[in-house]
């Protein structure tokens, strides 16, 4: 739990450099309840759009990457959160494009 909050908070500080998609990701990895951040993360896809969804959804391939580089991997619990996510930007662009 401690290392995924300390996750979160890196992600969202790295954010702030990166861009609003970059916050928003951040924003989601607080949610605990998968259903929470579902909703959250539809809302937003739904009032921003598709071309914010295909920065969000580089984002998630970017770092569903990076943590298979990754010396020692992740938290297992971190990469889940954030391949849930990228599979509902993927929905959202299919059925948008």
């Amino acid at each position: 739990e401690i290392m995924r909050t300390i996750q979160a908070r890196i992600v969202e500080e790295l954010g702030a450099h990166l861009g609003e998609g970059a916050q928003v990701l951040g924003q989601l990895l607080g949610y605990e309840n998968s259903d929470e951040r579902l909703a959250v993360l539809d809302a937003g896809l739904t009032v921003r759009g598709l071309e914010f969804a295909l920065e969000l959804n580089a984002m998630t391939q970017e770092a569903l990457e990076g943590f298979e580089k990754m010396a020692g991997g992740v938290d297992p619990g971190l990469l889940a959160i954030v391949a849930e996510v990228d599979a509902r930007i993927g929905e959202f662009i299919s059925e948008n494009e």
